[in-house]
This record gives C-alpha cells, sequence and structure tokens, in this order.
C-alpha cells in the first residue's frame, strides 16, 4: 500500500511571534499516543507562531490521521483563528489549516518540509512557497503543496478557504544523497526574494515588518533535523 507524507500547518499561539514552549512538549509527548499503530509523525517546523506537524501515514489512514493531529491541536491551543476557520462546507471555509501531501519516495518517508510564517507579505509569500513547489517538480520529486486558488479539503476534517496565508511545502525524495541537493537548491531560489529571511525552527520573529521568514527541515523516517545550521555553516564555509 502507498505511504504519503501529510503536513498540517496552523497558528495556535496566544502572540503572533513565538509558539509557547509548553504548548510544543505537551503535543509531541500525546503525539504518538493518539496514531494508529504504523504511523510516525513529529513536530517538524515552529515557524513564528505557526507549528507543523508531519506524519508518514499509510494511505488508508489518512483521514483517521488527519482527524487525530487536528483534535490534538484543538486540546493545546491557546489561538482558534484557524482551527475555526476550517469547516465541512467548502462555500464556508475561511482562513485556517495549511495542508499539504505528497507520495512517499522512499521505505522511510524521506522528506523536506518547507514552512512560511507572514508579517505584513501574504502578497508575496504564495509566490515563495510556490517557487519551492516548482524546485521540487523540476527536478523530479514528488511534491504537496498547501496554496490553494479555492477552498482546500483536509480529508478527515473538512475544507480550508483561500485566505489561508501561512504555506507549507513538502517534497519527498528516493535517496537520501538528493537531501543536501534540494536542500541548496531551496534556499538558492528563495534568495532571489527580498524580505524573506531564513530562521532556526523556533526562533521568536526578529524581523522588521512586512516580511516573511520560512524553516526548512529534514523528515527522515520520523525523525527532524531542522536545516538550517546545516545550511548556515555550509554558506560560511564557502564564503
Amino acid at each position: 500500500m502507498a505511504k504519503y507524507i501529510l503536513s498540517l500547518g496552523v497558528d495556535i499561539s496566544s502572540t503572533d511571534v513565538d509558539v509557547d514552549p509548553d504548548i510544543t512538549e505537551k503535543i509531541s509527548r500525546e503525539l504518538p499516543l493518539i496514531l494508529p499503530q504504523g504511523v510516525k509523525a513529529a513536530i517538524s517546523n515552529i515557524t513564528g507562531d505557526d507549528i507543523v506537524i508531519t506524519s508518514f501515514t499509510p494511505e488508508d489512514l489518512i483521514e483517521e490521521v488527519n482527524r487525530s493531529v487536528v483534535n490534538l491541536l484543538k486540546k493545546h491551543a491557546r489561538g482558534f483563528e484557524d482551527l475555526d476557520g476550517v469547516s465541512k462546507k467548502p462555500e464556508e471555509a475561511k482562513e485556517g489549516i495549511s495542508y499539504a501531501v505528497a507520495k512517499a519516495g522512499s521505505p522511510y518517508g524521506d522528506s523536506i518540509v518547507v514552512s512560511f510564517d507572514t508579517y505584513g507579505g501574504e502578497d508575496v509569500v504564495n509566490e515563495m512557497a510556490l517557487l519551492v513547489e516548482d524546485i521540487g517538480r523540476r527536478y523530479g520529486y514528488d511534491v504537496g503543496v498547501s496554496v490553494s486558488e479555492g477552498p482546500r479539503e483536509i480529508p478527515g476534517v473538512g475544507y480550508t478557504g483561500r485566505e489561508t496565508d501561512d504555506p507549507v511545502v513538502v517534497i519527498t525524495f528516493k535517496e537520501l544523497g538528493d537531501l543536501p541537493r534540494l536542500a541548496g537548491l531551496i534556499f538558492g531560489g528563495l534568495l532571489s526574494f527580498d524580505n524573506l529571511y531564513f530562521v532556526r525552527s523556533g526562533s521568536p520573529v526578529e524581523i522588521v515588518p512586512p516580511g516573511v521568514i520560512y524553516t526548512m527541515s529534514a523528515f527522515l523516517n520520523g525523525n527532524v533535523i531542522d536545516l538550517y545550521p546545516g545550511i548556515v555553516k555550509k554558506v560560511k564555509k564557502i564564503l
């Protein structure tokens, strides 16, 4: 049976600049307890006030996993605007959860997850996410992106509106050796945007708005590596 990488991104914070570590600690502790056997999941990105949960899931469990993750997010949320934007009817969906899904390319679900958070950059952030999607597809990888022209269905949960403005992109790959190449291409491509800042996952917002921040993580067999430190070290070495 085919397996997929699912990423759900949502603002559940009480502020607009960071996520309370208490929230992430509780979610990380409870996440393995709510998922069906055989599913691997983790918090893959914390980007400003947005948290992304990524899972490696068999096709027949996608709806159950999405429901379980959203219910866990609701349990620990301190802000409900994104969660309340989801609707059972597409025409009633508002700004809500960012959802991206891609078919796994390896037996371990190896993938890169790129997550954005906006501070007055809503007019350009979708273009940034679509560039990451284009890079992945251009080099033959399977890609999922949350950007949508209309309401987007989250199987097992409902619909989220096109106004959703903190996109998530998932790119899966077969060989671990593809990871540095793909991460470098994404980093280099996003350098073309003004007022876009690459940050360490979990960092508070420390930019002068308007602007956008993004994080990039590797999701490898359910384990997460923040790619910021490695990419920064490599760039410094080149310079």
